[in-house]
């Protein structure tokens, strides 16, 4: 990198901060990004900073915050609980920024899913399994229905549009505008931002569209031909096996329906994340986690006497040894075998071939001849899926 599109002096003083000191992946990423507008390479550049970044953070400064979490869960009465990224994560791919894409940091550098994002994951399969149970097929007219305000009005709208139901559905449902509220108030659950519970690691990830005049085009004129030359976009992610925390509180008094209610929020929200995924491009892949929450026991202890599962809530878990990070590369499907249990690939720089599991494919497979985007770690095909 030759420089920072800011003052002079005050990148001297980040120079000599950065070279002592543990490092805020967020600063860099929204303050002291290179000055891509002298090569198209260093915006790339740029990213791989923030990822290098990632790897110096504030082990210390993560624990803490951990800490402090933990105990403002405690008293919203949540129970937290951890899961771990089944592949890549990408938060806030679509914010605006100095390197052109998105990433959704906290103040101290670590990457975060916003609360409202989380609520909205819990939300979107909470609907689904009222649709389910009210066998209604318009989601968007449902959403619209449980969200009216007036009491008195939704129970009317729903006898006439699922008069024919059984009551367990319309209970689900009235649970439902509990839990997540109405336009006349706020939901009763509390969906608290979700943390990394230990030290996260980023990754570079590429999106490379082969027909940029044509997706470009304005007119509609262009058509999507082959000698158009691909542009890569360079974007960051969170990288697999990264484990979070979640919390869901409640408002109000916490009673036996109190616990009904929040312990539904909850597994709705363990099973969206593991379902719908949370973040940007889960059609390809990305943003689902692993781990469901364990069943909440049928004696309930005291909330605030409960630790969160696998972390103790004085001091949270040291993170892990940092592994060698996988190395992205391009290619062609040279073969998918009549079993469809494995495949080989062809490095388009190096010409190397690798076989692959077709395990490691994320998304739809891709056919013989196709383009993909693959991870090395070592020899080994760990991810590849379609370019």
């Amino acid at each position: 990198m030759t420089g920072y599109p800011i003052p002079p002096a005050t990148a001297r003083a980040w120079e000599r901060h950065r070279a002592a000191t543990p490092q805020n992946p967020g600063l860099v990423f929204d303050r002291f990004g290179p000055d891509w507008a002298e090569a198209a390479t260093l915006k790339r550049d740029g990213l791989a900073a923030v990822a290098a970044a990632s790897e110096r953070a504030d082990v210390a400064l993560l624990r803490a915050w951990n800490d402090r979490w933990t105990a403002a869960v405690r008293a919203a009465d949540a129970e937290p609980f951890a899961l771990a990224t089944e592949w890549r994560l990408v938060t806030g791919l679509g914010r605006k920024g100095a390197l052109e894409v998105g990433f959704t940091f906290h103040r101290y550098g670590f990457p975060i899913l916003p609360g409202s994002g989380v609520k909205g994951v819990a939300r979107a399969l909470g609907l689904v399994a009222v649709a389910e149970q009210l066998g209604a097929q318009n989601l968007g007219l449902l959403d619209d229905l449980l969200s009216l305000g007036e009491e008195e009005k939704f129970r009317q709208r729903l006898e006439q549009q699922h008069g024919a139901t059984t009551e367990a559905a319309r209970t689900l449902a009235r649970h439902y505008r509990a839990i997540f509220g109405t336009t006349a108030g706020a939901g009763h659950a509390i969906f608290f931002d979700a943390i990394p519970s230990r030290l996260p690691r980023l990754a570079l990830d590429i999106m490379n569209p082969h027909y940029p005049e044509y997706y470009g085009d304005a007119t509609a004129r262009v058509a999507p031909t082959d000698w158009q030359s691909p542009r890569p976009v360079y974007f960051l992610t969170v990288a697999e096996a990264t484990e979070f925390r979640f919390a869901v509180g409640w408002r109000g008094r916490l009673d036996d329906d109190g616990y009904t209610l929040r312990d539904l929020a909850r597994t709705w929200l363990g099973r969206g994340l593991a379902e719908l995924g949370a973040g940007a491009k889960t059609g390809a892949g990305y943003g689902y986690f692993v781990g469901l929450p364990a069943p909440v026991p049928t004696e309930r202890p005291p909330v605030r006497a409960l630790p969160a599962p696998g972390l103790p809530a004085s001091k949270p878990t040291a993170p892990p040894e940092m592994v060698e990070p996988p190395v992205l590369r391009q290619g062609v499907i040279l073969e998918i075998r009549p079993d469809k249990r494995f495949g080989r690939v062809r490095d388009d720089e190096t010409g190397q071939v690798y076989r692959f599991a077709t395990t490691a494919v994320r998304g739809s497979t891709p056919g013989n001849k196709g383009r993909v985007v693959f991870e090395l770690r070592g020899a080994t095909v760990v991810s590849i899926r379609r370019a």
